[in-house]
């Protein structure tokens, strides 16, 4: 597989498992009406981490 082609298939799995993060944390907070969002923000940041290191490692395995 190409190095470009492995770099766009490693990039769109981030920015799909990272996009909704600040879209979901609005959401969420406002509904239970949380005015601290420092934990679930922490949090969602964890997650987003723990996402971007899984679509490299699946790539790189994948590949």
């Amino acid at each position: 597989m190409e190095l470009t082609v492995k770099y766009g298939l490693i990039a769109s799995t981030i920015m799909g498992s990272t996009e909704t993060t600040l879209y979901t944390i609005a959401i969420y907070t406002s509904v239970v009406r949380v005015k601290k969002i420092r934990f679930v923000l922490l949090a969602a940041l964890i997650g987003d981490l723990i996402g971007m290191l899984s679509s490299v490692i699946i790539w790189n395995i994948m590949s």
